[in-house]
C-alpha cells in the first residue's frame, strides 16, 4: 500500500472506486443492459418472424401464380373449344343453307322446265289448230270448192296425228 501511496494512488479512494464502478456495472446488468438485451432479442425475433411471413408470401404469390397461369390455360383452351365449336357450327349451318339453295334451284329449274314444256304444248296445239285452218282455206281454195268445213278439219286432224306418230 505505500507503493501506492508512493506512486500518488489513494487507496481508499481506489477502493471506493472500485466498489463504486461494481456497484454501478451491477445496476447497469440488472435495469439497462437485461432491457436492452431483452430489446434487441425482440427485434432479432419480429425481424425472423417478418422473413418467415415474407418467405410465405412470397410462396403463396408463386401459388398465386401458377394458379392465375393455370386458370388462364384452361380459359384459352375453353375459348379455343368454343372458337372450334362456332366454326363448325357455322360450317353446318352453311352446308345446309347450301344444301336448301341446290333444292331450290332444283325446285326453280323443275318448275320452269314444267311451264316450257306446257308452254311448248300450248304453242303446238295452238300451232296445229292454225295449221289446220290454213289447210282447210289452202284446200278450199285448190278444189274451187267450198267442203263442209268439219269434215275436212277432220280428215287434218287425222293427217297430223298420223304425223305425230311418226316423230
Amino acid at each position: 500500500m505505500e507503493v501506492l501511496n508512493a506512486i500518488g494512488i489513494d487507496v481508499n479512494r481506489l477502493l471506493q472506486q472500485i466498489v463504486n464502478f461494481a456497484i454501478l456495472l451491477l445496476l447497469l446488468q440488472m435495469f439497462l443492459y437485461k432491457p436492452v438485451l431483452r430489446l434487441l432479442e425482440e427485434r432479432k425475433e419480429r425481424i425472423r418472424k417478418g422473413l418467415e411471413d415474407a418467405e410465405k408470401a412470397k410462396q403463396a404469390l408463386a401459388g398465386a401464380q401458377a394458379d392465375y397461369d393455370r386458370r388462364m390455360e384452361e380459359a384459352r383452351k375453353e375459348a379455343q373449344a368454343i372458337i372450334a365449336q362456332a366454326t363448325q357450327s357455322a360450317d353446318r349451318a352453311r352446308e345446309q343453307i347450301l344444301a336448301e339453295a341446290r333444292l331450290e334451284a332444283q325446285k326453280v329449274v323443275d318448275k320452269a322446265r314444267e311451264e316450257i314444256e306446257y308452254e311448248r304444248k300450248r304453242v303446238l296445239a295452238e300451232l296445229r289448230q292454225e295449221v289446220a285452218s290454213l289447210a282447210v282455206l289452202a284446200a278450199g281454195k285448190v278444189i274451187h270448192r267450198e267442203l263442209d268445213e268439219s269434215a275436212h278439219r277432220k280428215l287434218i286432224e287425222d293427217f297430223l296425228a298420223e304425223s305425230g306418230k311418226l316423230n
